[in-house]
């Protein structure tokens, strides 16, 4: 079964690079957390301690996976063949809640399928950054690119996702990341060298990120591991990033939303609704 994961993984990334918002993309998608779902019916699920104030447990295969949060992981294949059917049809109609549980239930069931037969967690990264990249395509209309042509002297600057939806619309800078530890500042340098090439209005730069959880293979207890001061001064000292989603919110970065200075945290299933508006205003 991990092989027949495989081939669909290697047929998606394909597929992706000529038509990420496309229903190909969604098809193959859905039939890797289909499959992914049937290699951990065969797994042991263990629950986990946390001091987070949330409830995880993992899968254990031949290893044991990352933490999943009880509360966002949609366990009853009925609720999730629904979910699935909303995700298909580009969540219309879908409240938020249906939203972050389906792309969270969707993420972590191939992450996890992924971990207990030791794929690489490179796979599982790339799997996340089409299936966010996917849904924001899909959303807003648009094609990403991953370079940028300078216009001074026509060199090309490999870049994460961005998104032109034409003259009349601010364009998108998408990083996608399934944890940011210690590469969060990234995503503001990258944003900071779009504005120093195109202007400080061109870009609006927007981070996608699953969670920040790490299980202490000793104890098994679960920890959020965040740097709400770095997030601050990030955002003072290097640039702006207009928005930061996670699937799994850190209670320690939706507070950044309500300090100072602020950096706005909200969860995934806000996302899509808030990407169009962004993009709409001038």
């Amino acid at each position: 079964m991990p092989q027949v994961l495989k081939r669909h993984y290697g047929k998606l990334k394909a597929t992706s690079l000529t038509d990420l918002g496309g229903g190909g993309v969604a098809d193959l998608i859905s039939e890797m957390a289909r499959r992914a779902r049937q290699i951990l019916r065969a797994t042991k699920r263990i629950e986990l301690s946390s001091d987070t104030g949330k409830s995880y447990f993992s899968f254990r295969g031949e290893e044991q996976s990352r933490p999943v949060n009880v509360a966002l992981y949609v366990n009853n294949d009925r609720e999730f063949a629904r979910l699935l059917g909303l995700f298909g049809s580009g969540f219309t109609g879908a409240t938020t809640d249906e939203i972050v549980r389906a792309t969270y239930s969707i993420a972590f069931s191939v992450f996890a399928a992924h971990d207990v037969n030791q794929i690489g967690r490179k796979t599982s990264a790339t799997f996340f950054e089409i299936l966010i990249g996917h849904l924001v395509s899909r959303t807003i209309g648009v094609t990403p690119r991953t370079k940028v042509t300078i216009p001074e002297s026509g060199a090309y600057l490999p870049t994460d996702f961005v998104f032109d939806p034409g003259k009349h619309s601010r364009k998108l800078h998408l990083p996608i990341k399934t944890s940011t530890r210690e590469r969060a500042v990234q995503a503001w340098v990258h944003q900071l060298v779009l504005e120093r090439i195109f202007g400080a209005d061109e870009y609006l730069g927007v981070l996608v990120v699953a969670t920040e959880t790490k299980r202490n293979s000793k104890t098994g207890n679960v920890i959020e591991i965040c740097v709400p001061g770095q997030f601050q001064m990030f955002q003072s000292r290097v640039t702006k990033m207009s928005r930061i989603y996670y699937l799994d919110p850190p209670a320690a970065y939706l507070a950044l939303s309500s300090s100072h200075p602020q950096v706005d945290v909200r969860p995934f299933g806000e996302a899509l609704a808030d990407i169009r508006q962004l993009l709409s205003a001038r």
